[in-house]
């Protein structure tokens, strides 16, 4: 059993060092100082903490002139009669005044739908540029299925509000991440099947 033993040694130390090194990585997507304007498009999350984090963040570049409008995305749930990015919407534009420049879709339930969206929106597409809102480890993944997209923008920053520190919480939001991208890998039949199950799936017009 000696042998087990230091298999899963050596795999959690190989597990530590990837999400630490996910980490160090990802903190190089927040571009906050370097914005001028654009599109900031805050992503869904259904962790209160979390989401109150983006929404300031986003909130707080608006009115500092560094974003023109907001666009949240994400959190269509129709098990649950919920639209997610119109809730996150309705607390920013409450909490800042601006509502006249925040926006929602409310069609995504995930971030590659909201991206697919996003991508063939025109009312995205005015000029400028993008700069997606959310933690740097899930700007990393939504840059790059953003970039797989036809009619994606080519300019795309990042944005992102100040990270929680604790050590359990990087690996939480690390081995989400994680299983996020086997997601995005898996075939769109898969994808889709699996989705669903999670997030639910529109009730068929009857």
């Amino acid at each position: 059993m000696r042998w087990l033993r230091r298999i899963v040694f050596w795999l959690i130390i190989l597990d530590l060092a990837a999400t630490a090194l996910f980490w160090g990585v990802s903190r190089f997507m927040d571009q906050s100082r370097a914005l001028t304007g654009g599109t900031g498009v805050v992503f869904y999350t259904d962790n209160n903490k979390d989401a109150a984090a983006r929404i300031a963040k986003a909130v707080n570049l608006l009115k500092a002139g560094k974003l023109d409008r907001l666009y949240m995305v994400g959190g269509h749930r129709p098990q649950e009669g919920w639209l997610g990015s119109q809730e996150m919407a309705l607390i920013a534009a409450r909490g800042s005044g601006l509502g006249g420049r925040i926006s929602a879709d409310v069609e995504s339930r995930d971030t590659i739908s909201g991206l697919k969206n996003l991508a063939r929106n025109a009312k995205t597409k005015a000029p400028g540029e993008i700069v997606f809102v959310s933690n740097c480890m899930q700007v990393i993944r939504a840059k790059v299925i953003y970039n797989a997209q036809p009619d994606h923008q080519p300019s795309v920053m990042g944005a992102c509000p100040p990270g929680d520190l604790n050590p359990l919480d990087i690996w939480r939001r690390a081995h989400y991440e994680a299983g996020a991208w086997v997601l995005y890998a898996m075939p769109a039949g898969w994808r889709d099947a699996v989705l669903d199950r999670l997030r639910g799936a529109d009730a068929p017009a009857e």
